[in-house]
């Protein structure tokens, strides 16, 4: 559990239909951390892990434009790939928030974590390989087009 590994509940997250990705602060004092290494559960499974050298709040304030730019179907690369975008708005869909976990300090540790709690979005887990590259990065703003709608298409 996240709690023993020194991280804390700082926030959540949500989705605001269509395509608003939000993360919200409950710990004001969390916004002002870095280094960190953080972490978002939702449904009880930890979907994803991250660092940042910089502050949370500048991370989050990336966060929410990377997703949510991909929720409206708007892609770059290096951005939020769709499956990624896909899986965020079918689990805030379902599960209506998230928690939004931090911890603060160095952030070597990271690795460590997406190992031993395989993230299914984090896109350079162990579960995460085993989908087709087009599912784990943007790397050709077109096939991620097609690819969304296709993901759109089939739910």
């Amino acid at each position: 559990m996240l709690e023993n590994e020194g991280f804390v509940v700082v926030g959540r997250i949500t989705l605001r239909p269509p395509d608003r990705f939000l993360v919200h602060f409950d710990r004001r004092e969390a916004q002002s951390w870095g280094p960190a290494i953080y972490a978002f559960r939702v449904g009880g499974e930890v979907v994803r892990i991250g660092k940042t050298e910089s502050t949370l709040k500048n991370r989050m304030n990336e966060w929410e434009r990377l997703v949510s730019r991909a929720l409206a179907g708007h892609f770059q690369k290096g951005g939020t790939n769709p499956f990624e975008a896909f899986e965020w708005r079918r689990r805030l869909t379902e599960h209506r928030s998230g928690e939004f976990l931090a911890r603060s300090g160095p952030t070597d540790a990271e690795r460590a974590f997406i190992r031993h709690y395989d993230p299914p979005l984090c896109n350079d887990s162990h579960c995460a390989r085993l989908r087709p590259q087009r599912a784990r990065s943007v790397k050709d703003v077109a096939v991620a087009e097609k690819y969304w709608k296709d993901l759109n298409r089939s739910s």
